[in-house]
């Protein structure tokens, strides 16, 4: 028997098949989108939280909020609860300096100071290379007893300072000598004693680009004669910016014109840097191509990596160093510089020796964000780095080498060295003593 239906009643079914597949329709959509919002649940657990905190602050709190600053500290907030003492957010001015600093172009002086309880006052530890100090002629050793700025005379420099008051000073020094918008092309003139004596003053000219490192000739014991002989090339490390390969490169050369045999790479106190940058200057020293390993891969959150190859440009090692090279490193040694040491001494394990104390091991690596609607950017921890000869992902650690095996205690060579102060000296007498056995390099 057939059945007919009337228009009314077909029309009523369509609306309704239509109204039932809409929550259908909307049921997948979300679950499908759902799939695309990663952890979805926590972000607008999140949302909600922040949502809740502003409407209380906004019935509740006696002020009108300033809303730029509750922002920025909602942000700072938010990335100091990550729980990673290496992420943290930079205001629009500290973004625009770290940048500036990365790609090596913060004017200074370029000297480091030190207390000296011999002059009661503050010397020069080291004189950057390529810097406007060494230009200038300013030397280690240096005491620094008067600095005017623009006529002003800089209080943090006295002729006498109490040991006490000396870390003070030498902080003080660096603020009223640091490059701001208003001082980008002053002179800061500097009265100083060399020997005991009066020097005449010199005026020092805040440069254009960071120095990275400083350097020096050390001098090595040699037996014959009891004589110490300088001919070990020490250089320190400050940090691996833009421009840290150009540098090293430039101190290796001269100091090889000096007839430095061998030499001391100090990354004591480094930290600073990019993998771009410090791979520039472990290629100097790498024997390593493409075909035998990288020297670091960076492993991302998600498990894809990234290569950081040797470019095989470059071979200081091979042409100036003598085929030996001392590390220093220490507790106060992490990230780019780690990886440094390391692959120093992966590459060259017959001629590269780590002197110190084990480093800190901070293993990860941070990438700039920009935030645009906040302004500034959030420095975030985005992955961990592995040295060339190890697995992706897998634990290293960077050591002093292990004590030689000796017949006899007088043979035996030290690589773990506490003290700060014995470092130094323990990798001139490594050197030295490699040198003997093998005379002919």
């Amino acid at each position: 028997m057939s059945r007919k239906m009337t228009v009314g009643t077909a029309f009523a079914m369509a609306l309704l098949m239509v109204a039932a597949s809409i929550p259908l329709t909307m049921l997948y959509a979300r679950t499908e989108q759902n799939k695309l919002i990663l952890d979805l649940p926590r972000k607008l657990e999140n949302i909600g939280a922040l949502e809740e905190i502003q409407k209380t602050v906004d019935e509740q709190f006696y002020h009108n909020p300033a809303g730029e600053k509750v922002n920025v500290g909602m942000v700072r907030g938010y990335i100091a609860g990550l729980g990673d003492p290496w992420s943290r957010y930079l205001n629009e001015e500290e973004y625009k300096a770290y940048m500036d600093r990365i790609e090596g172009r913060t004017p200074e002086l370029g000297i480091v100071l030190k207390y000296s309880p011999e002059v009661v006052g503050l010397v020069i530890d080291q004189v950057k290379a390529g810097s406007p100090a060494a230009a200038s002629g300013l030397k280690s050793g240096d005491h620094i007893t008067k600095a005017e700025s623009g006529g002003v005379e800089l209080s943090a420099i006295q002729a006498e300072i109490a040991p006490d008051k000396a870390a003070d000073a030498i902080g003080k020094f660096y603020a009223q000598t640091a490059v701001t918008a208003d001082t980008a092309s002053i002179a800061v003139a500097i009265t100083y004693k060399r020997d005991g004596a009066y020097r005449p003053p010199v005026n020092v000219m805040l440069g254009s680009a960071v120095s990275s490192v400083s350097y020096e000739m050390k001098g090595s014991w040699a037996r014959e004669g009891e004589l110490s002989i300088p001919n070990v090339g020490y250089i320190k490390i400050y940090h691996f910016f833009k421009n840290t390969a150009d540098q090293l490169e430039e101190a290796i050369k001269d100091l090889s014109g000096r007839n430095a045999l061998s030499y001391i790479l100090d990354v004591r106190g480094c930290s600073e840097g990019n993998l771009e940058s410090v791979r520039k200057a472990i290629d100097l020293f790498a024997y390593a191509s493409r075909d035998t390993g990288s020297i670091a891969t960076l492993q991302y959150k998600d498990g894809t990596t990234a290569q950081y190859d040797s470019t095989a440009n470059n071979r200081i090692m091979s042409y100036t160093t003598g085929g030996f090279v001392a590390v220093l490193i220490d507790r106060t040694t992490s990230g780019v510089a780690e990886l440094f040491a390391y692959d120093l001494r992966a590459y060259n394990p017959d001629n590269v020796f780590l002197v110190g104390s084990p480093t800190r091991g901070v293993r990860t690596v941070q990438e700039p964000f920009p935030l645009p609607t906040v302004g500034g950017a959030a420095l975030l921890t985005v992955g961990t780095v592995t040295p060339y000869g190890v697995e992706a992902g897998k634990p290293w650690s960077v050591r002093p080498n292990e004590d030689l095996p000796a017949t006899e205690t007088k043979e035996a060579v030290l690589y773990n060295i506490a003290a700060p102060d014995q470092q130094l000296g323990g990798a001139i007498i490594i050197l030295t003593k490699s040198r003997e056995k093998n005379p002919d390099l």
